[in-house]
Parts: structure tokens; C-alpha cells; sequence
């Protein structure tokens, strides 16, 4: 294995280190870092062991690979192979290209979006997201499409060696349009809906935008060619749009070049973008024209304001700065999701994203096949520990980013290639692949609010399952990515019970949520009834149950010994609460109750035992699971009845040893809230009002979630933020945090997607 000292390249050429993704052997040096004319034109991961998912120091060490068929190994140097930009045989080779002309079917103009709806942007922006990059699209790289560079310029690495090849910009026009036109099709957003797939990833360049945002810039002088890309761009946005799928635009190429690297679109080896205040206003200028035509499109999850940046210390003031021109775009954008990459440094950028209140996104990019000697000898068996949900160190790490950025966090960039060393010895190479990559997969969603594969597709798709999805798809990665994955809908089928009388969410209606269920993608409309951001418990039944239940419950009036009782159970059902297994059936010798403060009713509720023959789910959120728990549940049927004696299990803590102060504040301080007929009225106080705002909150964006494409809220902890934002001080300052235990941590969104899965059961199941 032959070994680079990429600090000391680097350092000897003048250029900024950044892990990079991977390109294939060019001019014969090992790894893809130089060309034999010694130009940069890519790198190479570098880090620690096991650093390939957190990253954040680079050690210098990268071990050289080769990528196309799936093994990794190193490449001997070969003289003739040269491709040196400016030489008399590449001259001739360009003189010597030729194209098929190429005209569009039918010219390609300008669309317009889909009218504007606030509530089905909502969903798409706060969503869990399964994501696919469609890479290698608006920004070229040789190692994912080499026959576009076949007679490309220079060093026939990036997106300006092919502008500026092809023997004139007119003719590399056409050949830019084709592949644009038929590289992805309308078919394959089809194809992604089918099998799961939510959301997109689409890289693009500020030359994507056309000629008008090359000027001044390295594409100036070829940006004829890009005369008819942005309306490409925009066809790409509404087929994803026609099929549910959301959208994450990402500035995958920024004026000057964010990380020297040839997926920025030029091959010079330079990054001039921090260093240089034009270059950095002309990003601002790309990124506000973004802002200002996708801000309002309905599937638009996001801009990512940059792509694998270097890490340079005025990262965060770039970010702020940019941050504060585009939240003054117009009032959507100033809630709008940008995603800000962490330049391979999780901890440095999570850091910064818990201190901003805004909408911003975390964006980490996990690769594992890259790295110094000891982690790329690191056994796959070992890497998939690491990322055991909630046991493996990885795991851990991101769990910790995570909580500390509200889960604003994806990883919108992984893979299932490995080394060669870390299969080196393993009895099955493709099943031990397969866990690896299945195992990225859980434990992203468990940790985060999504996950991006690289790439959909490259040329050498058909015996590539480690970079190209198309390919994975049913052997390194599932055959399905829904949000409610059909397997845990077929495990839990025979749990069904026979009769509609005996569960409450027999009732179809569920799922409606104010709306009628949508029978495909171009009838749904968004719910309005229970608009649980804008009026936030008007008109709202269930949380009427449920506050009235609170407020007639005396929780001082339980016992020292029965609250501690049922605080013990409580932990044992859940001894994190971050990560609680619950189960779908109630038990059968769990009795009927009716709202009380009774010890008896306390006791009642917990003492359950493990259910025979009762069906669990095994979820990729932690809420719902948590691996070797004990199955058990509190035997409930209706909401107010779960909220009471939720709150009953914290009676020890929560209501009856507390101090003086606080005894005297939740009896002295109560909130009036008049009864339908406007003559009754319910008093509860606050504490009991935010902690029963927030389990009907959670219990009902499950439901609201699930009525387009049966979604799962993704972003929980910036959803909880902006809802308590829009209340308008329907929670008392000081009592958020039961807000936001109730909506999440305590069960309020767990038992709605516990009520989904039921349902969807039951419709899988058919009529009984």
C-alpha cells in the first residue's frame, strides 16, 4: 500500500488540506490527489481511527485507492498516461473531438412552481428525510461520468474542463444539455418515490444560475454554455415535486472555490473563496438569488450554503454572515432551513449550530473507506459496533451532536464502500458490506433527522454497489426506505385485534387530521381544521380532553408510597427516556379507568406485566425502541387516560415533593379556559396546561406528519421551538420544559406513531 504525506504535498504547493470525496487514479498517482503534472485535483479522507463518520483532524496519513469496480487498492505510476494540461497530445485529442449534434425534443423553458402553501412546506421541511444525491447532474465529476470528460480540458477533472473542452463552448453547451436531459429523467424521481425515497439531494453550481452569475468569475469566459441550465434545474425541482419528493439545494461549486478541490467545479488545485471579499459577495449574491425563488416552493426543504468547505477559522463569521443577508430576503426566509456543512468537524459546527435559535441544519458527510492506516485496517465488523444505536461509540457521538443542536443534523453524504483491509478477514464479504451499510443507515435515523446516499447513479453503476444507489438497492442497502418501513407494518399484523370495537384507532378518520385522507399526491390538501401551529388548540377536542382530565386531577393527593411506586415503574419502562421500547397492544387484564387522584387508579395504571403474545415494534426512532428493553405497556386506550397517568408516574418528582414556593404557585395560579357551550369553564394550572399542550401537540403532528406520504417529523427539537414561538404565550414563561418533555421525551409523538403503525397495519391487512 503506497502511503501520501498529503499535509506535506500540500504544504509544499501552498494549499489548504479538506477531505474530500473520492475521484479515481489519474495520470497514474496513487488516489486521485495529483495529476502527473503535479496540478491538485482531489484528495483524500484523512483523520484517526475510526474518524471516518466524525472526522475533524487531519493526521496527513492517506492510504491510496482506486475506485470503479468496488475494491480499493493502489495504482503504479505510469509516465504515459500523461494528461498534462497545455501538451501537444492533448491539443491534438481536443482538435480531434467531435460531437453529435443535440437539440432538445422540445425546447426546455422556464416553469413556474406550484402555488405556495405554508402548511405542505411545513411538512416536507420538517420531515424525517430518506435522501439519494443526484450527483454528478449540474456539477461534473470524472470519476462518477468519465465519458463527459473524454474530451474535456486541462486536467479533465472538473465542471470547467468540460465547459472549456469539446473543441468550442457551443459544442460543450450540447453536450452539457444532453447529458442534463437524460443523465436523470423524470422516470427516476418516479422510481424513488416508489421504493421510499423522500427527499433529494441536488447539487449544483453558481454557474447552474446562467450567464448572468459566471461574470466575474473562473466560468465567465464559458458561461455561454450554461445559457439553458437553470430552467433544467427548476424541471428537476417540480418532477421531484410531482412525486412527493423534497428538495435540498446545495451550492456544490461557490465563485473562487470553497476547498481547492474539482468537485467545486475547477481543477486548479485553489481555494479562493474566504481569502477574497469579491468572491465571497458573489456567493452571497448566488445564494440570495436561491433564496429569493425557492424560499416559497412548496418541496424546497432547504439551500445548503455550501458543500465541504474548507476548515477555516472564519467558517462561522462566513456562515453569519451569510446567514444575516438571506434571513432579510423576505419574511419566509426568515424561517426558511439552511443546512451548513461542519467541514468534516462535527464537534466544532455543533457547536455553533446550538447557538443560533434560527432555523439552520448541520450537514456531516460520513465516509469510512478513507482514512489513515489504523482506520483503514479497522475490521467492518467493528465499525458496525461503532454505530450500534445507542451502544456504539459513533453512535454515541452523534446522539451527543445532536441533542446539543436541537437534532438540526444530517448526514447528507455516506456510502457503503470499505477498504479492502477491513474485509480482509471476513467470512462473507457481502453480508458483513451489507450490515455496515444498513447499519449507517439505523443509526442516522435514529440520531438524526436524515441521511443522503452518494451518489443515485455513475457510469460503472451495474458492478457498483458501494457508490451507486441504483445498484445497493436490495443488496447493499433494503429494497425500501419508508418512513414506516412495511416490515414493521407486516410484524405487527398479527396483533390486529378482530373487532373495530376493541382499539379507537379502527376509526380511518385518524389519519385525516382535519382533512380527507388524499387518494395519491394531486388530491392531497394540507390539513387547515387543526392548524396546531397557527391556533394551537383552538377547536381542538383532544387537548379539551386532556387539559380537563389534568385539571380535575389532585396530583398532591397521591401518596408518597404509591407515587413512588409508580415512579419505579415508570423508570422501568423507560430507564432512558431518550430511548423507550413501548408496545402496541394493551393488555387484556389492564381494567377500563376513569379519571381520578385515587391511589388505587395510580396503582392501577402500573401494574402491568409483560404482555403475552403482544406485538412491538422495532422503530428506527430511539423514542419508540431501545435494544434488550423490557417489552411492556401502560395498557391505555385514549388520550386523556395516557396523559393522566403519565403524569400520575411523575407524581414523586413532579407534584409532591416540591417545595413551598412551587406548592403555592401551581394552586395560586390558574388558567381559565371556557367550555364549549361558553358557560362551563376548566381551571388547571399552568404546569398542567404545558404538560397537556404537549402530548396532544406530540401525539397530534404524528397524525399530521402521517397524511402526506405517511411522513414522520424529523426535526423535533427545532418543530417544538418554532411551535412554542407561535403560541403567542399560551405556555407561562417558565414551563416550556414541560412543553417540550411532554411533546417528545415523555411519549406524546412516540404513542401517535405507535397509532399510525396500527393503522397501517390494519390497513395492510385489509377489511376484517
Amino acid at each position: 500500500m503506497v502511503l501520501i504525506d498529503l499535509q506535506k504535498v500540500l504544504s509544499t504547493l501552498g494549499l489548504v488540506s479538506s477531505i474530500a470525496k473520492p475521484i479515481p487514479v489519474v495520470g497514474g498517482l496513487a488516489g486521485g490527489l495529483l495529476d502527473s503534472a503535479g496540478g491538485v485535483v482531489s484528495g483524500v479522507a484523512s483523520g484517526g481511527a475510526l474518524n471516518g463518520l466524525l472526522g475533524g483532524s487531519a493526521n496527513g496519513i492517506v492510504a491510496a485507492v482506486n475506485i470503479g469496480d468496488g475494491n480499493f487498492s493502489t495504482a503504479s505510476t505510469d509516465p504515459s498516461s500523461d494528461d498534462s494540461s497545455g501538451s501537444t497530445s492533448d491539443i491534438t485529442a481536443q482538435d480531434a473531438c467531435s460531437i453529435t449534434p443535440y437539440s432538445p425534443p422540445s425546447p426546455v423553458l422556464l416553469e413556474s412552481f406550484a402555488p405556495y402553501d405554508a402548511n405542505k412546506a411545513l411538512i416536507y421541511r420538517y420531515r424525517q428525510q430518506q435522501s439519494v444525491n443526484l450527483g454528478s447532474w449540474f456539477v461534473q465529476e470524472q470519476w462518477m461520468n468519465p465519458s463527459l470528460f473524454s474530451c474535456a480540458s486541462g486536467n479533465k477533472q472538473a465542471e470547467f474542463d468540460v465547459a472549456n473542452g469539446w473543441g468550442s463552448v457551443d459544442n460543450a453547451r450540447q453536450v452539457l444539455e444532453r447529458h442534463w436531459d437524460e443523465w436523470i429523467t423524470e422516470d427516476d424521481f418516479k422510481y424513488l418515490a416508489s421504493i421510499g425515497i423522500n427527499t433529494v439531494r441536488l447539487p449544483i453550481g453558481y454557474w447552474s444560475l446562467g450567464p448572468v452569475y459566471c461574470q466575474g468569475t473562473a466560468f465567465e469566459s464559458v458561461s455561454a454554455a450554461y445559457t439553458n441550465a437553470w430552467p433544467r434545474v427548476v424541471r428537476a425541482i417540480n418532477w421531484a415535486e410531482k412525486y412527493g419528493l423534497g428538495v435540498l439545494v446545495d451550492l456544490h461549486g461557490a465563485p473562487g472555490s470553497q476547498n481547492a478541490q474539482a468537485h467545486s467545479g475547477v481543477s486548479d488545485g485553489q481555494q479562493n473563496l474566504f481569502n477574497n471579499p469579491t468572491n465571497v459577495q458573489l456567493t452571497i449574491n448566488v445564494l440570495t438569488y436561491l433564496t429569493q425563488q425557492l424560499v416559497k416552493v412548496n418541496n424546497v426543504v432547504g439551500i445548503q450554503i455550501l458543500n465541504e468547505p474548507s476548515n477555516v477559522d472564519s467558517l462561522p463569521s462566513f456562515y453569519s454572515q451569510v446567514l444575516g443577508v438571506l434571513r432579510q430576503v423576505s419574511p419566509e426566509a426568515a424561517v426558511f432551513p439552511f443546512y451548513l456543512n461542519d467541514a468534516f468537524d462535527m464537534s466544532r459546527f455543533a457547536d455553533y449550530i446550538s447557538t443560533r435559535k434560527d432555523f439552520v441544519v448541520l450537514d456531516h458527510h460520513s465516509y469510512f473507506v478513507f482514512g489513515d492506516a489504523n482506520s483503514q485496517a479497522t475490521p467492518a465488523s467493528q465499525l458496525v459496533a461503532s454505530l450500534q444505536p445507542g451502544q456504539g461509540s459513533l453512535s454515541n457521538q452523534m446522539v451527543g451532536a445532536a441533542t446539543e443542536g436541537r437534532r438540526n443534523i444530517v448526514i447528507d453524504e455516506f456510502s457503503c464502500a470499505l477498504s479492502t483491509q477491513a474485509l480482509s478477514n471476513s467470512q462473507d464479504q457481502a453480508g458483513d458490506r451489507r450490515q455496515f451499510c444498513t447499519g449507517q443507515m439505523e443509526s442516522y435515523t435514529n440520531a438524526t433527522a436524515g441521511y443522503s446516499f452518494w451518489s443515485y447513479k455513475t457510469e460503472n453503476c451495474a458492478s457498483d454497489v458501494n457508490w451507486c444507489f441504483t445498484s445497493a438497492v436490495g443488496n447493499t442497502l433494503p429494497s425500501t426506505f419508508f418512513s414506516y418501513p412495511k416490515t414493521t407494518i407486516q410484524a405487527i399484523q398479527g396483533g390486529v385485534p378482530s373487532s373495530p370495537s376493541q382499539d379507537p384507532t379502527t376509526d380511518t378518520s385518524f389519519l385525516s387530521f382535519g382533512t380527507s385522507s388524499p387518494s395519491n399526491d394531486n388530491d392531497y390538501a394540507p390539513p387547515t381544521t387543526d392548524d396546531w401551529l397557527a391556533a394551537m388548540g383552538a377547536s381542538d377536542p383532544e387537548y379539551d380532553q386532556v387539559t380537563e382530565a389534568l385539571a380535575t386531577t389532585e396530583f398532591d393527593a397521591v401518596s408518597d408510597s404509591t407515587a413512588a411506586a409508580a415512579s419505579a415503574a415508570s423508570d422501568e419502562i423507560a430507564p432512558d427516556s431518550s430511548m423507550t421500547t413501548t408496545t402496541l397492544w394493551a393488555a387484556a387484564s389492564t381494567p377500563s379507568m376513569s379519571i381520578s387522584g385515587s391511589d388505587d387508579v395510580a396503582q392501577a395504571a402500573f401494574a402491568v406485566a409483560p404482555l403475552a403474545n403482544a406485538a412491538t415494534i422495532s422503530s428506527s426512532r430511539q423514542q419508540l425502541s431501545q435494544i434488550g428493553a423490557k417489552k411492556r405497556s401502560l395498557g391505555l386506550t385514549s388520550l386523556p387516560q395516557r396523559a393522566f397517568l403519565l403524569s400520575s408516574s411523575l407524581a414523586k418528582h413532579r407534584f409532591v415533593a416540591r417545595s413551598a414556593r412551587a406548592h403555592s404557585r401551581r394552586h395560586a395560579n390558574v388558567v381559565r379556559r371556557d367550555g364549549a357551550d361558553g358557560e362551563s369553564a376548566v381551571l388547571y394550572t399552568p404546569e398542567q396546561a404545558a404538560i397537556a399542550k404537549g402530548y396532544s401537540d406530540g401525539w397530534k403532528a404524528a397524525k399530521a406528519f402521517a397524511t402526506f406520504n405517511n411522513s414522520r417529523l424529523g426535526f423535533t427539537g427545532q418543530f417544538i421551538s418554532d411551535a412554542l414561538n407561535a403560541m403567542d404565550n399560551k405556555i407561562v414563561s417558565g414551563d416550556e420544559g414541560f412543553y417540550k418533555t411532554w411533546f417528545r421525551t415523555v411519549k406524546g409523538l412516540a404513542d401517535g406513531e405507535v397509532q399510525v403503525i396500527k393503522l397501517l397495519a390494519m390497513q395492510a391487512e385489509g377489511p376484517q
